[in-house]
């Protein structure tokens, strides 16, 4: 393909609704950036498909078709069941741009609150459109998000410093960086930026825009050098900063149980720095 080949891939799609596609793909929605209009020369393509039921196509099936169809694939992974999303499969193309393609059936496919910025293409039965409206009416509990990465946090806290323990150093940095990744979210949350949203909170951007450079230099400390006791410090700066960030209960209360388990963690990291 030539360059600029994923607005070639929308244009082509949005132009033929999809009729070079086989019938037994049912509809054919994007998302993310392209979607919004917010893409650039950086950006990935998300595109959707949902095989019709009674079809004999299986997902790999779907899967050969599909990167026949997106044109000169040079690098192809997939399909990868991704929980809640369903098929995926990406394919790199010739001028290196990234076509991500999730497959579903009416049996793997779940509705979600990312879906409802979808941009359908094609839905030959009305199905997907019902499923996005449902989506766009789902609530999103702030509080139960906020907990869940609370946990996240911890737990992930504790398997980063048994891994640097035992030296396993890439494990320990790894771990580390989903503890970061709870930062993130909490950070997101606690400036009301958290997707994926409905009702007062605004729709996903980009990090450096949700948080802010300042937001987002502040968790530097959360990357080590290439070391045990680097990784270590790294683990113990993270558990005192989300102590810290995290005692303002007024919005999100944690349960005294949680709270004593994470410091709990914190001691035990703390006495192993």
């Amino acid at each position: 393909m030539p360059p600029n080949s994923l607005a070639q891939l929308v244009d082509r799609l949005v132009r033929t609704v999809g009729e070079d596609l086989p019938l037994w793909i049912e509809s054919v929605s994007i998302a993310g950036s392209y979607a919004r209009d917010e893409h650039d020369e950086h950006s990935d393509l998300d595109l959707f498909f949902l095989i019709a039921p009674g079809s004999d196509a299986t997902v790999d099936h779907a899967a050969d078709i599909l990167i026949d169809w997106a044109g000169d694939v040079v690098l192809r992974r997939g399909p990868v069941l991704v929980p809640h999303f369903g098929y995926s499969i990406t394919a790199v193309l010739a001028d290196l741009s990234v076509c991500q393609m999730n497959v579903n059936t009416r049996e793997t496919i779940e509705l979600n609150p990312m879906r409802s910025a979808s941009r359908l293409v094609l839905d030959r039965n009305g199905y997907m459109t019902s499923l996005v409206a449902q989506s766009k009416s789902m609530l999103i509990d702030i509080s139960k998000v906020y907990h869940e990465h609370y946990c996240y946090f911890w737990i992930r806290a504790l398997y980063a410093f048994r891994s640097a323990q035992r030296g396993e150093l890439w494990r320990a940095i790894e771990y580390l960086a989903d503890m970061r990744k709870a930062m993130q979210q909490i950070i997101r949350i606690q400036h009301g930026r958290y997707s994926p949203v409905v009702g007062p909170y605004h729709p996903a951007k980009r990090y450096e825009e949700q948080m802010g450079a300042d937001g987002a230099r502040i968790l530097e400390f959360s990357q080590p050098a290439y070391s045990r006791q680097s990784i270590l410090q790294s683990i113990l700066k993270s558990v005192e900063w989300f102590i810290r960030e995290t005692q303002d209960t007024a919005h999100f209360p944690i349960e005294p149980d949680m709270r004593g388990s994470a410091e709990k963690i914190e001691r035990v990291v703390r006495g192993g720095v």
